[in-house]
């Protein structure tokens, strides 16, 4: 059974604007607020995001709501979640999103073909790409966190940019928290975060969509998730896999951050090279990367 979030939102909130949104079932709930379904005032449907000031100072929960919709306000991009409106009202903060139909998590848990893992990874190196473009990275990627619409085909919206920050440059940031089960070498054993802290997390990602399992223990305490990383499992385990495949995701699980890629268009170059993604599109020059 859900957890409430504790000071529920009113049935109808009414933003400075004049709006009102009718606030329906509660979809999730995470450390810093909740989700719920919610109809716009051109019955339109939406989620909505609400910060509350519980057990943290009020300030720090404002900060932290402004900095997460200012930030979705600006990275406008196919595969990133859309904000609609965001404002504050009676002790509250709102964030009006896109609607998504689920997260990746819902699906995670036995192995994906690998055409899948491909159509869903093109979208996500493609809105990391956007964000690295724009000095941000999103420090928070893991299948919860990444939500899917239904179609002909699989969209991805890369969504909750709550411990997301700006880097402008190369200088390395320390992030306010990451969980231990996603953490990158240089958070779990220096503390900072870089551009290649986000292809780690999406190594650990492809990984488990890859074998339907982890490849870092959730349950171990966190001196034991840091020795497992500070080893190099995760990578071991990728290259154990045998496959072209796991020999990329073994780059992005690289313990240092200089030896895995670069960037999303490297990891990208390398995946569409694969058999599988070559078959699909040998007769789309477009999408192979040849040219007449």
């Amino acid at each position: 059974m859900m957890t409430p979030m504790p000071h529920l939102p009113p049935p109808v909130v009414r933003s400075p604007r004049g709006y009102a949104y009718l606030v329906g079932a509660q979809l999730g709930h995470g450390e810093f607020g909740a989700v719920f379904e919610c109809v716009g005032p051109f019955d339109q449907e939406f989620a909505l995001k609400v910060y509350r000031a519980w057990e943290r100072p009020y300030d720090d929960v404002r900060i932290g709501w402004k900095r997460e919709a200012e930030r979705l306000w600006y990275l406008r991009h196919p595969n990133i979640v859309y904000v609609h409106d965001y404002f504050e009202a009676d002790g509250l903060f709102y964030l009006v999103l896109e609607r998504c139909d689920h997260s990746l998590e819902d699906m995670l848990g036995v192995p994906f073909t690998h055409r899948l893992i491909l159509h869903l990874m093109r979208q996500i190196l493609f809105a990391i790409q956007y964000m690295q473009d724009n000095e941000v990275v999103h420090n928070d990627l893991h299948g919860g966190n990444i939500l899917l619409n239904q179609g002909d085909e699989l969209t991805v919206k890369l969504s909750d940019f709550g411990i997301a920050q700006e880097l402008f440059g190369a200088v390395p940031a320390r992030p306010s928290v990451v969980h231990h089960r996603i953490m990158s070498p240089e958070v779990a054993l220096g503390g900072y975060s870089t551009k290649q802290g986000d292809l780690y997390q999406l190594g650990l990602l492809m990984y488990t969509m890859y074998t339907g399992e982890l490849a870092i223990d959730p349950d171990e305490p966190l001196d034991a998730v840091v020795h497992q990383i500070q080893q190099g499992q995760p990578r071991a385990m990728a290259e154990a896999l045998g496959t072209p495949l796991g020999d990329i995701i073994s780059v992005l699980l690289r313990r240092h951050d200089q030896y895995r890629y670069q960037s999303p268009a490297q990891v990208w170059d390398d995946l569409r090279r694969l058999d599988v993604w070559q078959d699909a599109h040998q007769h789309d020059p477009e999408q192979t990367g040849d040219s007449q």
